[in-house]
């Protein structure tokens, strides 16, 4: 998996840990990544879409870090990450929206 413009570094392995289409829900693991995080050994994320009562639905996106060592999580780490997060759905939404033959 290779990121851009990202506090994590570029390069890292994913292992998917769970696939749960009955409850349309998914948890992947990041791990092995490159030298220029010092403060990440892995980020597991846990997804999952809930149907909301207007139609639509509400998406859950949780990641549990583990530090190097004694690394502790900074504020910009935090921001950057969730940012990272917030384009990585606002991609799944807009190819979602141009097709929605798929679902």
């Amino acid at each position: 998996m290779v990121f851009r413009n990202t506090i994590i570094g570029t390069t890292w392995k994913q292992k998917i840990d769970a696939i749960d289409t009955s409850n349309l829900s998914v948890s992947y693991t990041l791990f092995d990544g490159d030298a220029s995080s010092d403060i990440m050994d892995t980020a597991t994320h846990h997804i999952k879409c809930i149907s909301s009562a207007n139609g639509g639905s509400v998406y859950k996106h949780t990641c549990l870090i583990k530090c190097k060592g004694d690394a502790k999580i900074t504020d910009d780490f935090i921001n950057l990450s969730k940012e990272s997060m917030t384009d990585t759905f606002k991609a799944l939404e807009s190819y979602a929206i141009d097709h929605p033959e798929i679902y």
